[in-house]
């Protein structure tokens, strides 16, 4: 068993200013994640300048905070907030939604590509490649916070969290390493050594909801479901609903863009 760090999640307190390490988290991950689409962009053809990327930057963000904070409040315990409204605004606390960011950031990529007359399937490939670093660090900033913690484990890695009677899974850590490192070192290398799905706009985008939802799968059977659905005589975490809900819809897409792109093939074949 491991005992929880203390870990105070107020980093930084300058009168009655408060920085939590959860905003922390969030802006270090963005930096990073811009600057390594930088080297993407330089690398590989994504059909957007570097200027043009960092402008997306500010929809990008609030996607992620609007989305993100909609999707878990409206979601996952939707009676409370519309209770407690003013609640839904105190984004510091934590509680981001992680299927209702990804839908803000898409919202707005769709938005800034159709201004910008901008390639939305190359760009949701790029956006694919740096997503795992801004989850890897939200994933840390849960553990800060002991959000989200697992069922009760007799493993040796157990966590006794706050306020908590028995050793759990820390599955904020877990879904830092698949969602966060292994999701970013599989998709950048597939993507680095395999021409016919850089070829492919959009496919990688695609590759990354398969990956995502069945890493998100893995590790929601060691997590304490508090919000569930009751499907006849079965209860299923809502995590685990979207999660599979995504899954199937990023399998149609995959077939949609392997259909597109063969067409696409057998044109510019018979054009010469």
């Amino acid at each position: 068993m491991i005992h929880f760090p203390a870990i105070d999640p107020v980093a930084i307190t300058l009168g009655p200013l408060k920085v939590h390490w959860y905003g922390i988290a969030y802006v270090v991950g963005i930096i990073l994640a811009c600057h390594w689409a930088h080297g993407l962009i330089r690398r590989f053809q994504f059909n957007i300048t570097p200027k043009l990327f960092d402008d997306l930057l500010p929809y990008v963000v609030i996607g992620i905070v609007v989305g993100g904070r909609l999707g878990h409040t409206m979601l996952y315990d939707p009676g409370y907030y519309l209770s407690n409204p003013l609640e839904i605004l105190q984004v510091w606390r934590g509680g981001m939604s992680f299927h209702g960011g990804l839908l803000g950031v898409v919202v707005m990529a769709v938005i800034y590509t159709k201004r910008h007359q901008l390639d939305f399937y190359s760009l949701g490939d790029l956006m694919a490649l740096i997503s795992p670093i801004g989850l890897f660090f939200g994933r840390l900033a849960n553990f800060i916070n002991a959000e989200l913690c697992g069922i009760e484990t007799k493993m040796p890695w157990g966590v006794m969290f706050p306020s908590q009677m028995v050793a759990r899974h820390p599955t904020q850590i877990y879904e830092a390493i698949l969602e966060g490192l292994v999701l970013f070192c599989v998709l950048n290398f597939v993507y680095k050594n395999a021409p016919k799905l850089r070829a492919c706009k959009g496919l990688t985008g695609c590759l990354f909801l398969s990956l995502y939802a069945l890493f998100r799968l893995s590790v929601e059977a060691f997590k304490v479901q508090e919000t569930v659905v009751q499907l006849g005589t079965y209860k299923l975490g809502v995590g685990v609903i979207l999660c599979t809900l995504m899954l199937l819809l990023s399998i149609m897409l995959i077939m949609a863009r392997l259909r597109a792109f063969k067409t696409i093939s057998e044109r510019t074949v018979l054009s010469r």
